[in-house]
């Protein structure tokens, strides 16, 4: 096989699966579903592990093939065209091979689905989408990963259609993610009034050139993009629909928090940094957003009881943090941490699967304690995944989430830095909470449930395990002894890490790791005396529980007078001016047609006497 059948391979790959299994779905069998789903995501990993080898440590030429012209207008030329280069590999194995160990724990955790194949389809397509918007050389396409990622969502968010819960935060997330999609959307029309062109290696060539550092229009055309960014990545204020989205099965939670959608607003930003480097102020909104959504979504989770919603504000924190890091162009650690969250939220998000799927579906904490008898793998494995993301060496954030904060200071961020600092000494506070609630304490189980709780199939532990592993050692990716780390140099030839002061070479114990570590071994520390040796459910203040009112908020600003709008439009509007119009119109001219009518009576005299008042009046209007 040449090159270009490898590439169409990674990407179509999940796409025939899908086409197979939803054109099959009523005869194909349980196995050979699953057997399609998982096998065509480890296709296209493998896949993606060729272009790595190809790419020669990323220093031969980004890769491009082109199926079809798409757009072929003399304004803007679009063709179905791929780009891989070091980045989208990057992307292309975190997608690919995170995605597929979430496909073969869902063999377990759905084994009793009686929709199966509906299921497996759906992951599929969104690993199809995620991989086309990480791949397209040019807007347009990468609009369509876009939106097919936003499909994607809604169709597994709402998997539990019958379930009104599901249902509504399935329409939640479609309807919130369509607002930050105009945004995007009339940055690509932009786009093409700035430079005349769609193919994403040609804009930022032409900025470079042809616009000016701090021009209003590249101002108004980053913050565009970014909105978009917002609404895919959850950050304030289009973060509503992320924490609702648990709703559907967990291993969607942790496909969506750890490796596909949720990292699309961070993609973007990384891929197109050029223009957001001669876009200051703009950057500078970056980082602003990010941090006061990484700080306010740490606060969230502390409040909360259930135990996947705390881990999804803590993707929605995660995320923040990454922005944080674009704020100040260190767009390497951004990535960088985006690898290794995958690892740890992917980590967290299915040993919390194991629980609440041996537990039939409870989330609530407040209904759990003393698992570690029954979840005796599971705890030790979740329990990594806590000291990991909270940053404890050697494990994978101590490389990652730190490198952004070092980067904060260096750049002078010093408020940046501190509020970094501060929703990361939450991240191991709440996450040990979570832990001390779920696997330690008093145990607050159901009777019913506490005779048939047991540890997750083997199927379930064994991807969890191998993410164990990443959430372990992953962080030395981006770590060397001598010289710059191997994450680095191959990132390099994307040209995103031009910022970095290789501080992944030998450990740097600055004052910056000192604090970072030792706020995580006393948020560690805190949440265990508070959850294990004071008390184990205590309430919460509502503020947090309630994550700052913003959805009554949202409810009573917008929603309420929007539902008022429209039934008034529904019972008045409509019915009154629209219909009534149309009614007086048909009226008006039953009316005239009538009144004609009499006027054909067939009778001699009658039409002589019409044709003598015409006369009249005619002799009269040209006499006067």
């Amino acid at each position: 096989m040449d090159i270009e059948q490898w590439i169409w391979l990674a990407l179509f790959a999940p796409l025939v699966s899908f086409l197979t299994i939803l054109a099959t779905s009523s005869v194909i069998s349980r196995r050979l579903v699953h057997l399609l789903a998982c096998s065509s995501v480890f296709i296209s990993f493998c896949c993606f592990l060729f272009f790595l080898y190809h790419s020669g440590g990323g220093g031969n030429p980004p890769l491009r093939a082109t199926l079809f012209d798409w757009i072929a207008t003399d304004a803007v030329h679009a063709s179905f065209t791929v780009y891989i280069d070091a980045l989208a590999i990057v992307m292309g194995l975190n997608i690919t091979g995170v995605g597929f160990l979430i496909h073969v724990y869902s063999m377990g955790y759905m084994e009793h689905d009686e929709d199966y194949a509906r299921y497996f389809g759906c992951m599929n397509f969104f690993i199809f989408s995620m991989l086309l918007l990480v791949l397209a050389a040019n807007l347009p396409l990468l609009f369509v990963g876009w939106e097919g990622v936003g499909l994607a969502s809604y169709l597994l968010i709402g998997y539990y259609y019958n379930r009104e819960a599901a249902a509504a935060a399935a329409t939640k997330a479609f309807v919130v993610n369509r607002i930050g999609d105009v945004g995007l959307l009339v940055g690509i029309l932009l786009t093409f009034f700035l430079f005349q062109t769609a193919d994403i290696s040609e804009v930022l060539s032409k900025a470079s050139t042809q616009m000016a550092v701090g021009a209003p229009a590249l101002m108004l055309l980053t913050l565009l993009y970014f909105i978009g960014a917002v609404g895919k990545s959850a950050q304030i204020p289009l973060h509503v629909w992320l924490p609702d989205a648990m709703e559907g099965p967990t291993p969607v939670s942790a496909l969506i928090h750890a490796a596909t959608m949720v990292t699309a607003g961070v993609y973007l930003v990384v891929r197109m940094h050029p223009l957001y480097l001669m876009a200051p102020s703009t950057m500078h909104f970056v980082g602003a957003v990010g941090g006061t959504t990484a700080l306010f979504a740490a606060l969230c989770a502390v409040g909360q009881n259930d135990l996947k919603r705390v881990l999804a504000y803590s993707t929605v924190s995660q995320l923040g943090l990454m922005f944080l890091a674009c704020g100040v162009a260190a767009f390497y650690a951004a990535i960088f941490h985006l690898v290794t969250h995958a690892f740890m939220k992917g980590l967290l998000f299915l040993a919390a699967g194991n629980v609440v799927h041996m537990m039939h579906g409870t989330t609530n904490m407040e209904k759990m304690g003393g698992l570690h008898q029954k979840f005796y793998l599971t705890h030790i494995l979740f329990f990594v995944g806590v000291i990991a993301m909270s940053g404890i060496p050697p494990l994978a954030a101590f490389f990652s989430k730190d490198l952004i904060l070092e980067e904060e200071f260096l750049a002078g961020a010093e408020t940046l830095f501190a509020v970094g600092l501060i929703a990361s000494i939450l991240t191991a506070f709440y996450l040990t909470r979570a832990y001390c609630l779920t696997f330690w304490g008093e145990s607050h189980i159901e009777s019913k449930i506490a005779k048939v709780i047991r540890e997750a199939p083997r199927v379930m532990l064994i991807p969890v395990c191998l993410l164990a592993v990443l959430a372990t050692v992953g962080g030395f990716l981006g770590f060397s002894l001598d010289g710059p780390p191997p994450l680095e140099r191959f990132l390099a030839h994307a040209d995103i890490t031009f910022n970095s002061k290789e501080l992944g070479t030998g450990f740097h114990w600055t004052l910056e790791t000192w604090l970072s570590t030792l706020g995580a071994l006393v948020g560690i520390g805190s949440a265990a005396y508070v959850y294990l040796q004071i008390h184990e459910h205590e309430k919460q203040p509502e503020i947090l529980t309630e994550a700052f009112y913003f959805d009554p908020f949202y409810e009573s600003a917008f929603i309420a007078p929007l539902r008022a709008l429209s039934k008034w439009i529904v019972g008045f509007w409509e019915p009154t001016v629209i219909d009534g119009s149309i009614y007086l119109a048909a009226h008006s001219a039953s009316g005239g047609a009538s009144w004609l009518q009499r006027m054909q009576s067939g009778q001699i005299r009658s039409y002589a006497a019409w044709l003598t008042i015409g006369l009249c009046l005619t002799l009269f209007y040209f006499m006067t």
